[in-house]
């Protein structure tokens, strides 16, 4: 599933990535076009080749963006016109530290334009569930292909979102309250939120949110977070079971995305679909 990219996800990529100490990060580029993926040639220690989307690692005082569009024109020639989502990201071990990428789809000015350059080993793979994707250091496999498509296992916070997505299945206020916390792409990055407040069930691979000990915990003081992110998780505490809460402090100072969010979930809630 792609995501759509805004400000406000390219600064939490980041943030909770430096919260959980990753602070190495790096970018690749899903070049789509005609459906097919574009992959660049390198070649691992044997000298054999290598394909791998284009990637690299952001430089110091570059933004995600930036580091993307220095990425796909030094390793392909090609200008972005557009970054058109984001797909997850992929950690991997480097020199003793953990280098966490970022995965893009974008639009580029005149792809094709790569094949009259013979100096660029590349080719666009037809196929994005056969396609050998990876970045350096590692041979995991990436997400490609199609847009909305993911190949590979998922991250840690996808199988959480599943998990959570699994367990609320069927009951309306519980599947908005689950559908608002993943949408708001803050909490689930987060090792207190995640270890503090999550209950997993392995057999079943189901998770469910302790809704009132997390709610608690935010008013404590104990998951210091923006305003906006403590009302989004009150707000979906209450569509979930109930907890009291004050609509006008919940609502007041909501930016127009997180709004969005909550109207969306609340439409939920009554048993509407889009």
């Amino acid at each position: 599933m792609t995501v759509a990219v805004t400000d406000r996800l390219l600064h939490q990529l980041v943030v909770g990535s430096h919260a959980e100490g990753t602070t190495s990060l790096a970018v690749a580029a899903a070049i789509e076009h005609d459906d097919r993926v574009l992959l660049i040639a390198t070649q691992d220690n044997d000298f054999q080749p290598v394909w791998q989307l284009p990637s690299d690692l952001v430089l110091p005082g570059e933004t995600l963006v930036h580091g993307l569009a220095r990425t796909v024109t030094i390793t392909t020639g090609l200008a972005i016109i557009e970054v058109t989502g984001y797909l997850g990201h992929q950690d991997c071990g480097h020199d003793g530290e953990i280098v966490r990428t970022f995965v893009f789809t974008v639009t580029a000015e005149d792809p094709e334009r790569v094949c009259r350059w013979g100096s660029i080993g590349h080719r666009w793979s037809p196929d994005p569930i056969t396609a050998s994707l990876v970045v350096p250091e590692t041979r995991s496999h990436l997400p490609a292909g199609t847009v909305g498509r993911l190949l590979g296992p998922p991250t840690p916070i996808e199988r959480v979102a599943d998990a959570l997505q699994a367990d609320a299945r069927g009951l309306l206020c519980s599947e908005a309250a689950v559908d608002l916390l993943i949408r708001q792409q803050s909490w689930l990055h987060r090792r207190d939120f995640v270890e503090g407040h999550i209950e997993t069930d392995a057999p079943t691979h189901t998770a469910r949110v302790d809704w009132k000990a997390a709610v608690a915990a935010l008013e404590a003081g104990w998951l210091p977070c923006s305003s906006g992110e403590g009302q989004l998780l009150r707000i979906a505490g209450s569509l979930a079971e109930g907890i009291p809460l004050d609509l006008h402090d919940a609502i007041t100072g909501l930016d127009a995305s997180n709004t969005a969010l909550v109207a969306q979930a609340i439409y939920h809630a009554a048993g509407h679909r889009p």
